[in-house]
């Protein structure tokens, strides 16, 4: 009898242990499972996931390879894009909180050397670049962003200074506009107040006391880390990149880092540290004001709980990474493939995610190139209505020369008219369009051939034309 109540003694402890445990099996091998349903999906090489809950990584896995052929683990370098820009922030408040800076001073107060054109008497502020509200366009910003032509000592001095004279969009405070340039304005900021390089003030003040030894803001210490190249998406398939870096980049989108050392800037974000006040870590984690969407480094949801996240994205690479603090709950996923149109499509894996860890049914987007396809339809249909009508133009011995050399004409204006047209129309400049657009930027290039060559056949046949019946 006593050995029987000892028994049930025992049970009564340890069955809620056993039911989490089992709980938690679950719950990781529904994460494993819908992780290898997406990177199949979606034709991902390689990826890493961690999940912090409680103030635990309690789900932490790697699948595929790098462009070596290397696996990738935990510790695997990858360019983070746009989460580099809550690194950012979080260094800003640490120098607020330092007296070295204020939110609220004009920039110009530690840039002296920057201008910019305004038809209000509002300055730009620091807190402005923090939410996105400056007043310089995102067009304006793509013109020095995801640029390899620099050199890491005076990169992000360098380009800020070449958007120097910039004229604004908006007044400053006025409009939400999300623009990486301000935080590359940041970073020349943080120079300037801290008297350090940006890549030593982030390396010595946060990477190196969050124990995030595979992280890194410039590219020789992310190589020396294991950052390679990546993927870019033609058709949805991955195609080995070029190793984009800019290395005036990282206070916006090139830090490199790893799920490992992700999930430990999340559980500082949960629970804080030394790194900056309760205060300070409060302001970084508070919404905007209703009608924005940009807090300080962080994008909120548009509508339903609003907690910090962001995503991030390079040429080759793209993240993102949420905490929600009263749940204290967290999570970062990396990857290395990426394309702006399979965009949404990435979305879903990580609000899948959330859904698994909420106990409800993940589901996964489409992944739609139908943009691409209809494209590739075009420039195919275009090039055989091109043969088709030059062959015609050969054969006939009698044509109306006028509607010829109009047709020509006009093929040759829209060649060349194509592709500002196309800028305009989506509001970022052609460089950008190759970049993370790569095959639509290939596509329209050939869509520019077969008119071009289409309009100089038919004027050159037309004249040949006549100059056979004038003889």
């Amino acid at each position: 009898m006593k050995k029987i109540v000892i028994g049930l003694l025992l049970f009564l402890v340890f069955a809620p242990s056993l039911t989490l445990a089992a709980e938690d099996r679950d719950t990781a091998q529904q994460i494993d499972a819908f992780m290898k349903a997406a990177l199949a999906k979606y034709h991902i090489p390689g990826a890493s996931l961690a999940v912090v809950h409680q103030g635990q990584t309690v789900y932490q896995e790697s699948w595929g390879t790098m462009s070596d052929g290397s696996a990738v683990t935990e510790d695997t370098s990858f360019l983070i894009g746009s989460v580099s820009k809550p690194l950012t922030a979080l260094a800003m408040m640490m120098l607020a909180e330092e007296g070295k800076l204020k939110l609220d001073d004009p920039i110009e107060t530690y840039i002296p050397w920057f201008t910019y054109q305004t038809d209000s008497g509002k300055s730009i502020t620091v807190r402005h670049l923090l939410e996105q509200t400056s007043g310089i366009s995102a067009y304006d910003g793509m013109k020095v962003t995801d640029r390899q032509d620099r050199d890491q000592e005076t990169g992000i001095a360098r380009a800020a200074a070449e958007l120097s004279g910039v004229k604004l969009s908006h007044a400053p405070g006025e409009t939400y506009e999300y623009n990486s340039a301000n935080y590359l304005l940041l970073g020349a900021i943080l120079e300037s107040a801290s008297g350090q390089t940006f890549s030593a003030f982030m390396g010595t003040r946060i990477f190196s006391p969050l124990g995030m030894n595979r992280t890194a803001a410039d590219y020789e210490s992310a190589v020396s880390k294991g950052l390679m190249q990546g993927y870019r998406s033609w058709l949805g398939k991955p195609v080995k990149g070029e190793g984009l870096y800019d290395p005036s980049g990282s206070p916006y989108g090139y830090m490199s880092s790893s799920s490992a050392d992700l999930a430990k800037f999340i559980k500082f974000m949960l629970y804080g540290g030394d790194l900056v006040t309760e205060q300070g870590l409060k302001q970084l984690r508070t919404p905007p004001e209703p009608n924005r969407r940009y807090g300080l480094g962080w994008h909120f949801p548009r509508s339903g709980e609003k907690y910090p996240y962001h995503t991030g994205a390079t040429p080759e690479y793209r993240s993102e990474l949420f905490i929600m603090p009263e749940q204290e709950l967290g999570a970062v996923l990396l990857m290395n493939k990426y394309h702006e149109l399979e965009a949404v499509s990435y979305l879903s894996i990580m609000e899948g995610i959330r859904s698994i860890m909420k106990g409800q049914e993940p589901h996964l987007a489409e992944m739609n190139i139908s943009t691409q396809r209809m494209t590739l339809g075009v420039v195919l249909l275009l090039a055989a209505v091109s043969v088709l009508s030059l062959i015609r133009l050969q054969r006939k011995t009698a044509i109306n020369k006028p509607l010829w050399v109009c047709a020509g004409t006009l093929s040759l204006i829209i060649a060349a008219a194509l592709i500002p047209l196309f800028t305009y129309s989506m509001g970022i400049s052609w460089r950008t369009v190759g970049l993370f657009l790569p095959d639509i930027a290939f596509l329209v290039q050939c869509l520019i051939g077969v008119l071009a060559v289409y309009g100089l056949l038919t004027v050159i046949f037309v004249a040949a034309k006549r100059k056979a019946q004038v003889k």
